[in-house]
């Protein structure tokens, strides 16, 4: 080869391996102007407790909707690593704003109380459920059939809030108020309902459905979903986690694979 065509050929190449390096740098850099917890990972605070949307499957490997669309965030913010921080489910925003995680993800509804402290970008709907036994005993088709009634649910929940205010409308009716039983974790909520220690179980449609069909319909929805509401991954209000993560979110709402998510765990009718 020509020593002029040799050096063109030498500069082209090393030009090549540049861009090469630049383009291999750039997710790395943009990973590094997000202020993640741990360089390099996207690391995220959930309960894995509540299936459809987030669990453990019988290998210890998380599995679920809400599963899906972190890692594929994660994906598009640079083929970040995905790590999970399981806590209870009151427990993760105070621990999202003490950095022990970036996100929040699994069953946080958008309410404005929420807003007040974090940010939240929504990627479904979801709604409300009561379960009873597939006999329903005590003829429960309403929440004011709960009168009297032990229901278990999950701490801190949008549910427990709705069961409250429920007592409240109870008792100015003249009639019995429920017996709300709290629980750290939904597993939990849901192991006393089939334990029998409660009548009812208050949930999420989503995990009532799942419930109902890993039991071989032993229980049934009894209430008809209700108190639908947009649900989001929690970020940190005013670091650039956020926007990055709302555009992530944006696209894959757009895109095929979001119906193709829907569609594998059977909640189509969630589509945000």
């Amino acid at each position: 080869m020509p020593a002029k065509s040799f050096k063109r050929f030498r500069l082209a190449a090393c030009m090549g391996l540049a861009v090469l390096a630049q383009l291999a740098a750039a997710p790395a850099a943009q990973a590094a102007d997000l202020g993640l917890v741990k360089p390099g990972t996207l690391t995220y605070c959930s309960s894995m407790d509540a299936p459809p949307l987030a669990e453990y499957d019988e290998n210890q490997q998380p599995r679920g909707f809400s599963v899906d669309v972190a890692r594929d965030v994660a994906k598009q913010l640079g083929n970040l690593k995905v790590d999970w921080k399981v806590m209870s489910f009151s427990g993760q925003i105070p621990a999202l704003e003490a950095r022990q995680c970036d996100l929040v993800i699994g069953q946080l509804y958008d309410k404005p109380e929420r807003r007040q402290i974090i940010d939240l970008i929504d990627y479904m709907y979801s709604s409300e459920s009561i379960m009873v036994p597939r006999d329903n005993p005590h003829h429960v088709h309403t929440l004011d059939d709960l009168s009297g009634l032990k229901v278990a649910v999950l701490n801190g929940t949008t549910m427990s809030t709705l069961l409250d205010k429920e007592n409240e409308h109870l008792k100015a009716m003249g009639k019995k108020p429920m017996n709300i039983v709290v629980y750290s974790s939904d597993a939990d909520a849901f192991q006393g309902f089939r334990a029998q220690q409660v009548d009812a179980y208050g949930t999420t449609a989503e995990s009532g459905a799942h419930f109902q069909q890993a039991s071989g319909n032993m229980f049934i929805q009894a209430v008809p979903p209700f108190g639908r509401i947009a649900t989001g991954i929690g970020a940190r209000k005013g670091e650039p986690l956020s926007p990055a993560v709302a555009r992530a979110v944006a696209e894959l709402v757009k895109s095929d694979r979001y119906g193709k998510m829907l569609a594998k765990w059977n909640i189509e009718g969630d589509r945000y």
